[in-house]
């Protein structure tokens, strides 16, 4: 019996990636389905341009920072911001293996304020979730690497005009740390959504700022994916929901996949 790689290769919807060997959802779905979270990567990437400046923040092993690359192509550009020791070591090894050039890769967590971070140490062989581990602000238990936090501000950035943000209940402190790239480029923003208090701090310190705001849920398996893989790994509600920000001037594509709803 053949024994599976502790980095096994998948052919995804944008390129062959390397995965994770143990990750029980974004890997195995990658390797299965060819994608993961598929609605909702349409929709970010309805929201994205030609040319964009991105920032993919929590960008995991590379499957957004991929689609977001060929979709901004080369005159645009993806800062791919990961903490995570392994995840960090295959979203460069998926840009290398893609043949990307306007993708930046950064190791670190993003907060309020600069400092360090706490970030545990998954076994890639090991049956965990990647996609959900969490950074903290002090020594956890366990192996942990000491990564650098920073904000959003900090990258002085010349240009942004979209950011995602999946960093596992540090989303507000993302947008606490970038209130000053926010006045200034008016991007638009994509945050996953924990809990309701989560969502409510979101909306206090968006709402102020002339941010059109949507709450949006998608579910993580479709039927029309790439493999036309029809065996189920997900629950049917399994899913994400995010907060869709659109400054003034800039409305919801037509015909988002999954469900919307307004928060007036």
């Amino acid at each position: 019996m053949q024994t599976m790689p502790v980095f096994p290769q998948a052919e995804t919807r944008f390129g062959r990636m390397f995965t994770l060997q143990g990750d029980t959802v974004i890997g195995r779905a990658l390797r299965l389905y060819g994608e993961f979270a598929g609605d909702e990567v349409d929709s970010i990437l309805a929201l994205t341009r030609a040319g964009d400046h991105v920032l993919d923040l929590g960008a995991n092993i590379g499957f957004h920072t991929l689609a977001l690359a060929r979709t901004v192509g080369p005159q645009g550009r993806v800062t791919a911001i990961e903490p995570q020791r392994y995840c960090f070591q295959l979203l460069c090894a998926n840009v290398t293996l893609n043949q990307v050039t306007h993708v930046h890769c950064l190791r670190a967590a993003v907060g309020d304020q600069p400092g360090t971070c706490a970030v545990p140490v998954n076994d890639p062989a090991t049956r965990h979730n990647a996609g959900a581990t969490e950074v903290s602000l002090t020594p956890g238990s366990g192996e942990t690497d000491t990564v650098p936090l920073i904000t959003v501000d900090s990258l002085a950035l010349p240009r942004c005009d979209l950011i995602k943000v999946d960093t596992e209940g540090f989303e507000d402190r993302v947008v606490a740390g970038g209130l000053g790239t926010l006045a200034r480029f008016r991007p638009v923003l994509y945050i996953e959504v924990h809990d309701r208090e989560n969502l409510q701090r979101l909306v206090g310190q968006l709402r102020p700022l002339g941010y059109g705001l949507t709450l949006h849920h998608t579910r993580f398996y479709r039927a029309k994916n790439p493999h036309g893989e029809a065996a189920q790994i997900f629950t049917a509600t399994a899913g994400g929901s995010a907060l869709i920000a659109l400054p003034q001037g800039r409305t919801l594509p037509r015909g988002l996949p999954g469900e919307l709803r307004t928060i007036g």
